[in-house]
């Protein structure tokens, strides 16, 4: 009996250490920690390479080798992209020294000029040359020269009356143009007497050709008049698409003339009347003005 409680006893007291045991290792582990240091990389941060270009352009490129301060579409002759080794500007070389000039002695503000510096002026008239010598002067110049000399004296010798402007070109006539929206009176009157005149002419010699063909058609004549009323030009600004109808409007202004002369109020004010108005060729009506 006493055997069995010895080591019932033994047994707790084994157990009992152990759990102080333990404890123990608890405690001390909650007490230490440890910092774990992050492995250091051997891979090094990668780098961004800029390039200063001189140039640009306006398209973009899908993959561009490099970053730039303005859009490039590349530059160089390699196949392989690469960076420069150098891209500054080279320095520029050292000017080469001047030489030193002999500096001119100074010449003091008080010392007054040597008497044979002095040069003596000679009478005007003694420096112009006269015609003999300048003929002597041309005999001695090579040909092109005595030719430019030679012109030049000759227009010298020209008289103020003979350079005027007004004699070499031709004064330009005062026109003016009338049509269909003319309401001036005393314009619009003399238009309304010259078209019935061209009408009346024009029924009377009206192309047979055209009226054997049926041909119709409208055109824009435009007619200058001089003061005398006769015909100076005619011109056709539209065509009526056959030239016999044309070719007759033509030559029936040219049967109308001469017109009427020019109203007084008008010859005073113009020297070229040009009238623009539109004929209308008909088999059925004739030759007739349109309000156009």
């Amino acid at each position: 009996m006493k055997q069995g409680w010895q080591a019932a006893g033994s047994g707790d007291s084994l157990a009992m250490a152990i759990a102080v045991a333990a404890g123990l290792h608890a405690a001390v582990i909650g007490l230490v920690h440890f910092d774990f240091l992050p492995g250091r990389s051997d891979a090094l941060t990668p780098s961004l390479d800029v390039i200063l270009v001189d140039w640009a352009t306006d398209e973009v490129p899908e993959q561009a080798d490099f970053l730039a301060q303005v859009t490039q579409a590349g530059g160089g002759e390699s196949p392989e992209a690469g960076i420069p080794e150098d891209l500054s500007l080279p320095e520029p070389e050292p000017e080469p020294a001047e030489p030193d000039l002999p500096q001119p002695d100074a010449v003091t503000e008080d010392q007054p000029p040597a008497p044979e510096d002095l040069v003596s002026l000679a009478d005007p008239a003694e420096l112009l040359p006269t015609r003999a010598d300048a003929s002597e002067a041309l005999e001695d110049q090579p040909r092109d020269t005595r030719e430019l000399m030679e012109q030049s004296l000759a227009m010298a010798r020209l008289s103020p009356d003979r350079r005027t402007d007004g004699d070499d070109f031709r004064q330009q006539p005062r026109r003016k143009f009338i049509s269909a929206s003319t309401r001036e009176h005393v314009y619009a009157s003399y238009m309304s007497a010259w078209i019935a005149k061209v009408e009346r002419i024009g029924n009377m010699n009206y192309p047979e050709a055209a009226r054997r063909r049926n041909i119709e058609g409208g055109l824009v004549l435009s007619v200058d008049l001089l003061a005398d009323g006769s015909v100076d030009h005619i011109r056709v600004l539209r065509s009526s698409g056959h030239d016999i109808l044309d070719e007759a409007a033509i030559r029936i202004v040219r049967l109308s003339a001469p017109f009427a002369p020019l109203p007084e109020e008008v010859a005073d004010q113009v020297d070229v009347l040009t009238i623009t108005r539109t004929w209308q060729f008909s088999s059925s009506s004739g030759l007739r003005q349109t309000g156009r």
